[in-house]
């Protein structure tokens, strides 16, 4: 029921964008297939009419099928006016209804036969795929039918997904869709310093995961006691009722909730005893339904801490690799092999990035069981490119050369725990389209505000399930669309504040404020050629002072509320700006009174934006930064223009 806030909200949202997939008629006349994201392996465009919503309608879903689905689609056909009644089979159906069918490969055959197209060889090769749905729309028992059917529960989730970015109107566009994930693993590592997400946070950012197609979250965030600083300590009742919470609702959005014990800082990797604890704690998660693991040892001395482990394994960092893969290697025994349903365990090694071969990675390579996996963050900890080259060499690097390592990349963007007074909403950049090839997933390590990073994690989720489709740009798009709603001046502002936001380290693919910075050149070159400068940097610096007032009514508030402190100091640049405009006009026509007057309003807008407001866990109150160099550099020069009589 929590979960689902977040759902509706976007339900309201009524997010449909323009068409990317422009398979139509020849020369692209013709029907199209309205966009989806995360973008499908193959669209096209079905034959005959709309399939209504927006009245009867038959969900036919056989015994058995997944029940999170049938919940989606009944809330669906809700929210486009219709009323869906649930059968298990459909006999004489009402002439005015429609039919939803639901189900697996093998229960969807007939509904699939009945459209024709149960030998079409894409719909064939999806539904042989872990995770793969195929969706197709036609007539069935002479009423409008649209066929929904998964490889798997999983697939079948991802097919209702789909359906609700195809509803306009009410009813479904005429589609035919044959559709697979490319990486196995796809998700959010919430594993960033700083304040952790609220409960709340975590159960939306799950809704929107699974929303998004994505398979994983993974709890890992650095300032939870119980996960580092006091690994051994058993949770209380209450700590477990919200995992419990936590963990079904992954279970209810497709999503494989993932603990990570982080036993590092102070672990005896040979003594008996930390291996108890270690077992432990992961059997009272592993009682919850939780059967996905990581140990990661990240962030740690780099060397072993005690005497045991010296008189075992000697020092060195060959030596801490040993006594780590002795450890994991254990636990692998004692508690991922022995319990039934658990998936491989992973790790995050304490050198975790790079890709060449080190005296740690070569004996952790041959030292670690060859079935547990590898958390690797690229080149760099925060790495700008993530090549497929370099991921092949880091999977030798963490293997062997004949037996590479099944690596999953532990992704540092969004996250801003190293730059706190900054927002990094520019799209994912710098990832090879073909990753897919060479490592086994991305997951995604995400801001201290969580509905903040909504947007990155939706670009995830469309790089990581079809990579060679995936535009940075197009995406962003999407994603920001789905978050603003339909109103168009919430949308304006919403890429308005964006834009304030696109810088990420000075990396050349995303320069800071590019929209703002396009404004402030044209002003001054028309200012400087004594012309009437254009009126987009005052639209823009009147939008900016109303972000206040508009971001709230977005379809997901709490983005609003994230970004609270940033966004009062974008409204004060824009006053800022807004003067400074009204400053130079006055200066040119010699009104010498109100070009003072507005100066001065200039010089306190600029000290309201660059005031101490952003509260952190750990560095005090800092100055939220955003397009500081366009704006402040604007304003100085404007200042500069007018000197003070």
């Amino acid at each position: 029921m929590v979960a689902g806030a977040l759902t509706a909200a976007l339900v309201v949202a009524g997010w449909f964008v323009v068409s990317r997939d422009r398979r139509g008629g020849p020369d692209g006349q013709g029907p199209q297939v309205p966009s989806v994201f995360p973008v499908p392996q193959h669209a096209r465009p079905g034959t005959g009419s709309p399939v209504p919503l927006n009245g009867h309608v038959y969900i036919v879903a056989p015994s058995g099928t997944d029940q999170a689905s049938v919940a989606a689609l009944q809330e669906l056909v809700a929210g486009a006016g219709g009323t869906g009644e649930a059968v298990a089979a459909l006999n004489n159906p009402r002439e005015d209804a429609s039919a939803v069918y639901l189900g697996t490969a093998a229960t969807s055959a007939s509904a699939l036969k009945a459209l024709r197209i149960d030998g079409d060889a894409e719909i064939q090769d999806a539904l042989g795929r872990t995770e793969g749905y195929a969706l197709a729309t036609g007539q069935s028992s002479g009423i409008p039918t649209a066929v929904l059917a998964g490889k798997d529960g999983d697939g079948l989730f991802h097919a209702v997904q789909t359906l609700r970015q195809l509803i306009k109107g009410g009813s479904v566009s005429p589609v035919r869709i044959s559709d697979w994930p490319l990486m196995e693993t796809r998700g959010v590592i919430e594993g960033f310093y700083g304040t952790p997400w609220s409960h709340q946070a975590r159960l939306d950012a799950i809704a929107f995961a699974g929303r998004q197609k994505m398979n994983t979250y993974i709890y890992s965030p650095k300032d939870d006691p119980l996960l580092r600083d006091k690994w051994r300590a058993l949770y209380s009742n209450q700590e477990l009722q919200q995992l419990q919470e936590l963990i079904d609702a992954a279970a209810t959005n497709h999503i494989r909730f993932t603990y990570a014990l982080s036993p590092g800082i102070d672990v005896c990797y040979s003594r008996p005893s930390d291996l108890d604890d270690a077992v432990a704690k992961l059997d009272s998660l592993y009682s919850l339904g939780v059967r996905s693991f990581v140990i990661p040892l990240d962030d740690i001395a780099t060397k072993v801490q005690c005497a045991e482990d010296l008189r075992e394994f000697g020092s060195g960092q060959a030596n801490l690799a040993k006594a780590q893969a002795s450890f994991l290697n254990d636990v692998n025994e004692r508690f991922i092999s022995a319990r039934e349903g658990v998936l491989p365990l992973e790790t995050v090694p304490t050198f975790y990035n790079g890709s060449s071969s080190t005296p740690y990675k070569r004996e952790l390579g041959k030292a670690l069981n060859p079935e547990i996996v590898v958390q690797w963050t690229g080149e760099d900890v925060v790495s700008h490119r993530i090549t497929q080259e370099s991921a092949e060499t880091a999977a030798r690097s963490y293997g062997t050369p004949s037996s590479p390592r099944t690596l999953v990349v532990w992704d540092n963007y969004p996250v801003n725990d190293f730059s706190q007074d900054h927002l990094f909403l520019a799209p994912v950049i710098g990832r090879d389209a073909n990753l897919y090839q060479s490592i086994h997933g991305i997951v995604t390590n995400p801001m201290i505000e969580p509905y903040l990073s909504l947007p990155a994690i939706f670009n995830y989720a469309d790089l990581t399930w079809n990579g060679p489709a995936y535009d940075p740009a197009t995406s962003m798009g999407a994603a920001l669309s789905l978050l603003a709603g339909p109103d168009p001046e919430v949308n304006a502002a919403v890429r308005a504040f964006v834009d304030l936001n696109q810088d990420w380290q000075d990396d050349e693919l995303t320069p800071s404020a590019p929209g703002l910075r396009r404004d402030i050149d044209r002003f001054w070159a028309d200012y400087d050629a004594g012309g009437s400068p254009s009126g987009d940097l005052k639209a823009r610096a009147g939008l900016l002072q109303r972000l206040p007032e508009l971001l709230p009514r977005m379809a997901v508030p709490g983005f609003a509320t994230d970004a609270t402190q940033w966004v009062a100091a974008a409204a004060s640049y824009g006053r800022g700006v807004e003067e400074a405009l009204d400053m130079l006009e006055a200066a040119k026509r010699g009104d010498t009174q109100t070009a003072a007057e507005a100066r001065r309003n200039v010089q306190s807008a600029l000290t309201a934006a660059t005031a101490k407001t952003q509260p952190t866990l750990d560095l005090g109150v800092v100055v939220p930064v955003l397009g500081d160099n366009e704006l402040k550099g604007f304003l100085e020069r404007a200042l500069q223009q007018v000197p003070a009589s």
